[in-house]
């Protein structure tokens, strides 16, 4: 029954910061900015007088990530941001030149875990970092799409 991955969902804790990651530095087009609230989205999410700034931004292909600042109630922060924690780990991009991506990020601040890897399972390379409210972002750059095993492509 289901026919399509629609987007994955972020909390932010700031809006204007989360922009200037997934727009400004990684180039990410706005389609959607809009405040939410009423007894439908309290009744949706679980939450009593829920108010959030949604922001869905796409990239390049139409791939949509909604990310929601909760206005009311605040959001909570994890106790930890570690690879091994269990729940949603990451995001990831398929990438082109991975390392300018890298020295322009870098640039800018962004904390990463490592610089760009070469894979020893697939003609990649790829590297992890956070954004700014310390979700793991993922790139990759394949090098040959010819050798890549089926459903890493």
């Amino acid at each position: 029954m289901i026919t399509k991955f629609r987007h994955p969902g972020i909390v932010v804790e700031d809006m204007e910061r989360s922009l200037r990651f997934y727009r400004d530095a990684l180039g990410f087009s706005i389609v959607v900015d809009e405040i939410e609230k009423g007894e439908y989205l309290s009744r949706l999410i679980g939450l009593n007088d829920a108010i959030e700034r949604v922001v869905k931004v796409a990239v390049q292909d139409g791939t949509v990530i909604e990310l929601m600042e909760m206005l009311s109630p605040l959001a909570q922060m994890p106790s930890t941001y570690d690879f091994n924690v269990i729940g949603c780990n990451h995001i990831a991009f398929t990438v082109t030149d991975i390392e300018q991506i890298y020295i322009d990020l870098e640039s800018i601040g962004v904390e990463f875990i490592s610089e760009p890897l070469s894979s020893p399972y697939d003609p990649v390379k790829t590297m992890f970092c956070y954004d700014p409210d310390k979700t793991l972002i993922q790139f990759v750059e394949i090098f040959d799409e010819t050798t890549i095993r089926k459903g890493l492509e």
